[in-house]
């Protein structure tokens, strides 16, 4: 009895005053309030450079608000949470109600202190170009890693007087998660982890075969239902010719764009990530076995963003990443991902070494709440890549959306019981059957 007043107590106090003073602002057309917090950029001396980092807090609804923030860590590497304002808001109004939203932008990205430079075009040398980007950065690539961005989040909870954070990190958000409730445990009351995978299972050394297996699922649900099958009953047989055909022949499938059999395999793995573009893949499997390639073009419009330097410093230095996997893996993107991985390697030669703290690659073991979200079809980070999380996080619970892709946080009722998690502090109770009813888009048939 003694305990449980006491934590009742704790959970009333006010939370620590804040340290950081903020303006009003509005982000996105959201009332918010900003601010820029100085760290130094090599944390492990504590000299040298400062660099800035944006912060946004998004104020609750209802005050005085709970003491643990909501934080939202973006996918990539690469994604700015503040970029992400209107989106969090409106997805976690529910979390929203009592709680501040805090994003900050990860060093590299967004408004802290951004290394932006593009990736080499395959037509370009890729020494040349990272040379000539390293010769332009204001900073230092090798202090852009997560155990970094996981202190400088430590550093903004504490300047702002928060007594914890409830994080919730999606794809990447998830990785960096991981590595902040290693680094920092007793700063976290709740972790979502939206598309993750466990920091010691190699994300490269699982990639094709995931990848395989998430196409699989596709082809079992348009064999289902009539109309899929019908109009595209050899769509899965047709790919893998494709893939062989084109390697051989390289096809112009655009007046400016000509791909290899890898290539096709590489878009059709990226439109595998998300459930709407995964629904078109059999119409524009059996166009192109037409020789038609309307769908096709119309799936390489828009191009994404250019990535910043950090993204490389972390793919290249985080033994996460896996790049030192090789097949063969028995898939049909056997050919993409080797090509990727020797593709990686080249570009990583001429990106700085940083060392790499244990938390980066060490299985997280925490008694805090936490609440996994997966695909059933995700293709990068299915259920697989955290098997096992309850012997390491007891408290820990894993909830599959099934036939869907990567990052289901925001679709049916997912939204609801985030916000029902992080306002219990547990996952145990949740009624999950819900999930069951958030259908896939229906299959493009024309």
């Amino acid at each position: 009895m003694l305990a449980t007043a006491l934590a009742l107590l704790l959970a009333a106090a006010p939370a620590s005053p804040a340290k950081l003073p903020l303006r009003a602002c509005t982000v996105q057309g959201v009332p918010a309030k900003c601010g820029t917090l100085l760290v130094p950029e090599n944390r492990d001396t504590g000299l040298g450079s400062r660099i800035g980092l944006r912060i946004v807090v998004v104020p609750a609804r209802h005050r005085p608000a709970r003491p643990d923030a909501f934080t939202y860590l973006a996918g990539g590497p690469g994604g700015a949470a503040t970029e992400q304002t209107a989106v969090v808001n409106s997805i976690w109004s529910g979390v929203h109600e009592r709680h501040d939203i805090l994003l900050v932008d990860q060093r590299g990205t967004g408004g802290s202190h951004p290394l932006a430079c593009a990736p080499p075009a395959p037509s370009d040398d890729v020494g040349v170009v990272i040379r000539a980007c390293l010769a332009s950065l204001n900073g230092d690539p090798t202090q852009y890693g997560t155990a970094a961005a996981a202190d400088d989040l430590e550093a903004v909870r504490a300047a702002l007087g928060y007594r914890t954070l409830n994080v919730y990190g999606i794809s990447y958000g998830a990785t960096l998660a991981q590595v902040y409730l290693a680094r920092h445990p007793r700063s976290v009351r709740t972790v979502v982890l939206d598309g993750p995978t466990l920091l010691d299972i190699s994300f490269f050394g699982r990639f094709a075969v995931n990848g395989q297996r998430s196409l699989d699922v596709l082809a079992r649900r348009c064999a289902r239902e009539r109309a899929c099958a019908r109009s595209f009953p050899s769509w899965p047989t047709q790919l893998r010719a494709l893939i062989e055909a084109w390697n051989a022949r390289p096809v112009a499938v655009t007046r400016d764009t000509t791909f290899s059999g890898d290539d096709l395999a590489g878009l059709i793995q990226s439109l595998t990530l998300n459930t709407a573009s995964a629904a078109a893949i059999p119409l524009l499997v059996a166009g192109a076995a037409r020789g038609e390639y309307e769908a096709l073009a119309r799936q390489l419009s828009g191009a994404g963003p250019e990535n910043p330097l950090m993204f490389w410093s972390i793919w290249c230095n985080e033994r996460w990443v896996g790049l030192d996997a090789s097949g063969p893996w028995g898939t049909y993107l056997d050919g993409y991902v080797t090509a990727q991985l020797e593709r990686y390697r080249s570009v990583c030669a001429y990106v700085p070494d940083h060392a790499e703290p244990p938390s980066n690659r060490a299985r997280v073991r925490s008694t805090v709440p936490a609440l996994a979200l997966v695909g059933g079809a995700d293709p990068q980070d299915p259920a697989a890549n955290v098997a096992g999380l309850g012997a390491a996080m007891p408290r820990a619970r894993v909830v599959v959306v099934p036939e869907h892709g990567h990052g289901v946080g925001a679709y049916g009722c997912l939204p609801r019981l985030v916000s029902l998690f992080v306002e219990r502090g547990s996952a145990g109770t949740l009624d999950v059957r819900c999930v069951r009813t958030i259908e896939p888009p229906p299959f493009a048939l024309r």
